[in-house]
């Protein structure tokens, strides 16, 4: 056979990238699909197997001590398949007094910025208070569940946003079916959040929205993903702050 044929051979088998679920509750084994779970700290914990992030929820800001925090976040850092901190943010929907829930979310992002760990951000009408803390800090900011009008997705691509899309995008009469058309694919992740069903149905619903080809968007996703683990690992203290 000749070399021209195998290279052909050789493109027409290499398989997909798998699909990425950038945020999960549920430990799920979908086939061609990787997780990333999100450990609560407010909650016993045990450090699953695969990709997974951390984070303090601003639900609970006032339930666990900064202290402990900084040493469950410490505990975790030099494990290879701790992907991001998160889910972190800021809710004016939950009842944990708003400075609380700040004081919380910064020292998160403190640590973020310092060992090179994205953040995955929960955000309830609160963006100027986001958008303002987070300037303060270098690191990749990932709104997770994002959904918003495209003037707030303007706004928060001028500050270096980046967004997960989940379930909203299943729904034609959403907002992310506007917006989703300003965000660039470099700045895309998809997630599963609380739901049971397969992040495939995300993918499928984006690539309706947006006229791709899937697979040519499972491998952007994939790259995205990718980029989003490489990182200067630093040499990880016994103890933060």
């Amino acid at each position: 056979m000749s070399a021209t044929k195998k290279n052909v051979l050789f493109h027409f088998f290499e398989p997909l990238s798998p699909y990425i679920d950038l945020h999960t509750h549920h430990h799920t084994a979908f086939q061609e699909v990787e997780t990333v779970y999100n450990l609560m700290l407010n909650e016993p914990y045990s450090i699953p197997e695969g990709f997974f992030s951390a984070g303090l929820h601003p639900w609970y800001a006032d339930k666990v001590p900064s202290e402990t925090i900084v040493d469950r976040l410490g505990n975790l850092l030099s494990k290879d398949n701790f992907v991001a901190i998160g889910e972190i943010g800021l809710d004016k929907a939950c009842d944990v007094p708003l400075q609380m829930q700040m004081d919380m979310f910064e020292l998160q992002l403190k640590v973020a910025a310092e060992y090179k760990k994205p953040v995955i951000i929960h955000c309830v009408r609160a963006w100027n208070e986001l958008i303002e803390i987070c300037a303060n800090f270098e690191t990749t900011k990932i709104l997770h569940g994002f959904h918003g009008s495209s003037e707030l997705t303007r706004k928060l691509l001028k500050h270096n946003f980046s967004f997960s899309i989940g379930n909203a995008i299943l729904n034609p009469k959403s907002k992310i079916q506007d917006s989703i058309q300003y965000i660039p694919l470099s700045s895309l992740f998809c997630e599963t959040d609380n739901a049971t069903s397969s992040i495939k149905f995300i993918y499928k619903g984006i690539c309706n929205s947006l006229h791709l080809n899937s697979d040519d968007f499972r491998d952007k996703i994939f790259e995205n993903f990718e980029k989003l683990k490489r990182f200067d690992q630093p040499q990880y203290p016994d103890r933060l702050y």
